[in-house]
């Protein structure tokens, strides 16, 4: 068996879904980043978590790496999400800056353009400058609407990593029996420990949308699968997986714009507690990881704002015996969540003035110094200094 380089699968694998979308020209030269653009990574603290488990004197054990990047950054202790209390709906939220009220589950798109369509028809940018990478797999069409004049000719691409390892699965394992895989049942037992990781394992079907892989790249991932898995930096859940493809993405690319997405904290529906807070844990180191990855990329590093916020909470304890399964209750432990900025061109402090998931595509809008239609979001003048 060809065995390809774990940082070589990642790129190849990582990237299929730009590979097929990016015109050839396009791809042919990438350009080098001007040192005088700003970037602007969004990172989805994602699956809902509650304050009491984060940034209060209880919590800070949870995030200790986000706990000693706080004195470097802007501090918002007074984030609310005033919107539907779904992942979808809030995340999209996020990066349109309009309270959006569409399907749960990402099968209606938003409703008003993305951060990135603005981004990319205003600047004229490549495809290869907006990039949405999401473990939660319903997220598919999170990186365009269907509005007119925008679409997904303007929008991000968007990559699930979870379906590219559905789509090993079904090519390596259930349909190509012959390939001579070492302890098949074995690799399929870790793929879809993978797959299922987090709320999925209850019973979710993997989310099949979005674009399907071409041959070549489907050869990739055979090619790269069981050197993958069993490396010494395989992954463990999804959020783990997102990460290393977000970086790939960034070190290949080095976009202007970028969404990344984790979700783990989502087994909190479980209904084990440590196990939330083992995502919560998780979901810190791997924000500390993507932080290194900003300041230790040239293409990144001094000209890199990272916002990092909750899309949700969950339910308070006073609502339940066990507060943390959900979060639809609407009470304040739901809505009231924070917001840490890192990098260039902001104020560093603490602040407890209210802000709103909304006014962070504003507030990107306003960084890149783009247009936007009508949007409920407001700048963030501490972060555009």
């Amino acid at each position: 068996m060809l065995k390809l380089p774990k940082r070589d699968f990642l790129k190849l694998a990582g990237l299929a879904i730009a590979e097929k979308l990016v015109p050839p020209w396009v791809r042919a030269r990438p350009a080098e980043p001007s040192h005088a653009e700003r970037k602007l990574v969004v990172v989805t603290f994602g699956g809902g978590c509650r304050y009491q488990e984060t940034f209060t004197p209880q919590g800070l054990r949870n995030i200790p790496r986000l706990a000693a990047l706080k004195t470097e950054g802007r501090f918002f202790s007074n984030c609310v999400n005033s919107g539907v209390l779904s992942h979808y709906n809030s995340t999209s939220s996020i990066v349109t800056g309009n309270w959006q009220r569409v399907d749960d589950f990402g099968f209606d798109r938003a409703a008003s353009p993305t951060v990135f369509e603005y981004y990319r028809k205003a600047a004229r940018a490549p495809a290869t400058d907006a990039w949405a990478i999401c473990t939660n797999k319903s997220f598919a069409s999170m990186g365009a609407t269907r509005i007119r004049g925008y679409g997904e000719s303007l929008g991000a691409n968007v990559v699930l990593p979870k379906q590219l390892l559905l789509e090993a699965v079904d090519e390596v394992i259930k349909r190509d029996l012959d390939q001579g895989v070492a302890d098949r049942e074995n690799v399929l037992r870790q793929l879809e420990g993978i797959l299922n990781a987090g709320y999925e394992g209850i019973g979710w079907t993997i989310f099949r949308g979005g674009r399907q892989l071409d041959r070549q790249v489907k050869e990739t991932l055979k090619r790269g699968l069981v050197e993958y898995i069993y490396g010494p930096e395989a992954p463990n859940s999804g959020d783990e997986l997102t990460f290393f493809v977000a970086r790939e993405v960034m070190r290949e690319f080095a976009p202007r714009l970028m969404l990344v997405n984790f979700w783990d904290m989502d087994v909190a529906h479980w209904g084990a507690y440590s196990l939330y807070l083992q995502a919560v844990t998780k979901t810190d180191r791997l924000c500390g990881m993507l932080w290194d990855e900003v300041q230790s990329n040239p293409a990144y590093r001094d000209k890199t704002t990272l916002l990092i916020l909750p899309e949700l909470g969950r339910d308070g304890d006073q609502d339940t015996a066990n507060g943390f399964l959900n979060h639809r209750s609407g009470d304040a432990s739901c809505r009231n969540v924070w917001m840490l900025a890192l990098g260039t061109g902001l104020e560093k402090g603490e602040t407890d003035r209210p802000i709103s998931h909304v006014d962070a595509a504003a507030t990107v809008a306003a960084a890149l110094d783009i247009p936007t239609g009508e949007m409920q979001g407001r700048r963030i003048d501490e972060i555009l200094v």
